[in-house]
């Protein structure tokens, strides 16, 4: 049996790095400048968490992959969904962008977050752990 160990959420750990242009989306404006530290992966890669970071800047997202819990831990955003209202979020904030989110991230203040995102797979993936989960049971008996 694997021991199980708390990881920490350090979000210091990506102050060393300096950042690239943004990839999560097609950038409007600005030169925003993302950075993550994906700080764990479970065995199943259908769940992963870290800490990102990015630079002042407008990026527009289309059809978001993932499930993904955010809580701000420093800087401003405005996030505005597709045919929705903008709303804004400060350090402390916490919100979910829901598999599938379009629209805009207004990034106004380096924000930095800790994020949590539910990776989905398709059909095929599926099927293959079910089928495997059982051959896992056999060997461990």
């Amino acid at each position: 049996m694997t021991p199980h160990h708390l990881i920490p959420l350090d979000p210091r750990l990506i102050d060393r790095d300096p950042g690239k242009p943004a990839v999560f989306g097609t950038v409007l404006s600005g030169d925003p400048q993302e950075t993550f530290l994906n700080l764990y992966d479970d065995r199943g890669g259908r769940f992963a968490c870290g800490v990102w970071q990015c630079t002042p800047g407008v990026v527009a997202m289309t059809d978001w992959p993932y499930d993904e819990l955010c809580v701000l831990l420093a800087g401003r955003v405005v996030i505005t969904p597709q045919g929705g209202s903008p709303t804004e979020h400060r350090q402390g904030d916490a919100f979910v962008i829901p598999k599938g989110f379009t629209g805009t991230w207004d990034i106004r203040e380096t924000i930095r977050k800790h994020y949590a995102i539910q990776k989905h797979t398709g059909r095929a993936a599926a099927v293959k752990r079910l089928l495997k989960a059982p051959l896992r049971l056999m060997r461990s008996a």
